[in-house]
């Protein structure tokens, strides 16, 4: 590597998380009571996570001690809601608190509405499937949505929107960890419902964001590159239109919905296809994109979640990181310059990141993604951020506690969850002070990377 690669002026930079995973005690959840059933694949439970909920505070002068400049965060409805109807005042001043405590640092604020967990009440009377679960989430959002306003630069109305409907009601990996696809289909169409709701409602309450201009509110889809395993022959021939329709299930047929204002295919198994959903059609102001690897789709099968990758064949000598996902850098710009032209809105990359016990692996992987990034950028696309996961190790949903993708260590089993910055962090903070890949950071973490 010769020259730098330089980021958009204006370009911001930080991590992202989730509040399930790192806030710890969420009690009221519907995972929390699945994690006690002893589901999780290590054997562990949430529990305390990472105490994010106690330790905000020096958490974000960590963030601003590695330089930087935003922070994507959730709000747990469960602790919110813990009862029906039954609104915790404290767990809203405490949010709140959180929310300021980050701006008064000058940390930018992407908030995600739901990473996929629901208040237990609520998934014992079905969960999204449940008639009144639109109605429920309407109410939640009209409380909350107000008090945390002031503090929000960009609003995430779902997380990942098809990893509910295909590892919780398809692929039985995720609670409520059914295989039923007229349910998944009911759920599709609830969350591009709960979508479209959150949406309008966030403008309608928070017309504008704390910098003075129009809300920005948008989703974060899961995006991944599929393509046959066989590089010829007949096998590839019958594997491309199967990779096809495994990329529609997983999230084309999410970003197509939005744009055509009702529910497509897979949703018809629903009853549900060619119906208008009110206030659906172009739905987003930006789009959010986690992109993590790709999948080689292999007839026989099942390849339509990031969730269990690590069931799917690796083609020889690809790279693979501690959760059995391909590293494939290149499929990452050929994911941003599709959501580009299928949007044509501004992109924030909301998640993109590496599991690795170790960091050498993970400084690679950030450098040749982010490569990746500012080629889509310079091939056109508006990309305005990049928010990296993780912040530090916390609690990887069914995966538990051993699967590790924070650029800040935390060892669970440590009584003090000690924060140590890895040398990945201390890399990110000069791409973060530069704006830029330069040959000197590239020598200095990750020789001949690029």
């Amino acid at each position: 590597m010769n020259s730098e690669l330089r980021f958009p002026a204006g370009f911001r930079w930080g991590t992202a998380t989730a509040g399930h995973q790192i806030e710890g005690g969420n009690e009221h959840s519907n995972w929390w009571a699945w994690e006690q059933e002893g589901k999780v694949n290590d054997g562990t439970r949430s529990g305390r996570a990472c105490d994010y909920w106690n330790r905000y505070a020096e958490d974000h002068d960590l963030m601003v001690d590695l330089g930087h400049q935003m922070f994507r965060l959730g709000i747990e409805w469960a602790r919110l809601e813990p009862r029906a109807g039954h609104f915790d005042e404290e767990a809203k001043a405490h949010y709140v608190g959180i929310l300021r405590d980050l701006r008064s640092k000058g940390l930018g604020v992407s908030l995600t509405l739901n990473h996929w967990v629901l208040p237990q009440w609520l998934a014992a009377r079905g969960g999204w499937c449940d008639r009144e679960a639109l109605n429920h989430w309407g109410r939640f959002l009209r409380w909350i949505v107000p008090a945390l306003g002031p503090h929000v630069d960009l609003w995430v109305t779902l997380n990942e929107p098809m990893v509910p409907v295909l590892a919780g009601y398809l692929g039985a990996y995720h609670p409520p960890c059914k295989a039923n696809p007229w349910l998944a289909a009911k759920v599709f169409r609830r969350l591009l419902e709960a979508h479209a709701m959150a949406y309008h409602l966030v403008h309608d309450l928070v017309p504008t964001a704390p910098d003075g201009r129009q809300t920005q509110v948008g989703f974060a889809g899961a995006y991944q590159l599929f393509e046959p395993f066989h590089e010829s022959g007949p096998m590839r021939w019958l594997e491309g239109p199967a990779a096809r329709l495994a990329a529609h299930v997983s999230f084309r047929a999410w970003d197509r919905s939005i744009l055509a204002g009702r529910a497509v295919f897979p949703a018809a198994l629903g009853g549900a296809l060619g119906r208008e959903i009110p206030g659906l059609r172009g739905s987003v102001d930006y789009v959010g994109v986690n992109y993590y690897m790709r999948i080689s789709l292999h007839l026989g099968l099942a390849a339509i979640s990031n969730v269990a990758a690590d069931s799917q064949p690796i083609p020889e000598g690809v790279e693979t990181t501690e959760m059995g996902w391909q590293v494939y850098p290149p499929g990452f710009h050929r994911c941003l310059m599709e959501v580009w032209e299928r949007f044509g809105k501004p992109i924030y990359i909301t998640e993109n990141g590496c599991c690795e016990n170790g960091d050498a692996m993970r400084r690679r992987y950030l450098l040749t993604h982010l490569r990746e990034v500012q080629r889509a950028s310079v091939d056109g696309a508006d990309i305005r951020g990049y928010l990296l996961w993780s912040f530090m190790d916390n609690f990887e949903w069914r995966e538990g506690f051993q699967k590790r993708f924070g650029i800040v260590a935390v060892d669970h089993d440590d009584p003090a969850l000690t924060r140590r910055p890895r040398e990945s962090a201390q890399m990110y903070r000069e791409i973060i002070e530069a704006n830029a890949i330069t040959p000197g950071v590239v020598e200095k973490y990750s020789p001949g990377a690029l």
